[in-house]
């Protein structure tokens, strides 16, 4: 479980934080909150390297209006890159639901997604909509969730170049 404090008095659960593909490639997580105000959100899911430990800072979140194919890529100071992934005008055969989604105060949302290639490793991003009658009120922060997305459940990684003694 991610659990993610939102405010003075209030929090976020996301259960399970790891996924992996059923069957049907179909993956489900469960966003809970206890925060009082709603709360806005969007859902995407990016490529993944797992010898990375975090997606893109800068990923495009809407390849689909970009109109053709664009590229990411990881830097790292303490590892190469890897090549640049090709991200297809359609978001890599993913269907997602809700892509956007609001959360009531006390109120939960499922998440699903189907993964059509079970092949690669993907992130399913969960990012808050900054809330525009609150922008005037001092700093706002914004929170994003990254879930790793394996290939099936008995994947768990070791990234690369890390040795379990």
């Amino acid at each position: 479980m991610v659990h993610a404090f939102c405010g003075p008095c209030g929090a976020l659960n996301i259960t399970p934080p790891q996924l992996a593909p059923d069957e049907q490639g179909v993956i489900a997580t469960e966003v809970k909150s206890s925060l009082a105000a709603p709360t806005r959100w969007s859902v995407r899911v990016i490529p993944w390297d797992p010898g990375f430990t975090e997606p893109p800072a800068a990923a495009p979140s809407n390849v689909a209006a970009q109109g053709g194919p664009a590229t990411l890529s990881t830097p790292s100071p303490h590892l190469t890159p890897p090549a640049p992934l090709a991200i297809p005008s359609h978001p890599l055969g993913v269907e997602i639901s809700p892509r956007f989604f609001s959360l009531a105060g006390h109120g939960r949302q499922v998440i699903r997604a189907r993964i059509m290639d079970r092949s690669r490793h993907y992130r399913l991003l969960i990012e808050q909509i900054p809330d525009d009658a609150l922008s005037n009120q001092g700093v706002n922060f914004r929170f994003r969730f990254s879930l790793p997305i394996y290939r099936s459940r008995q994947d768990p990684l070791i990234p690369h170049g890390v040795t379990i003694h």
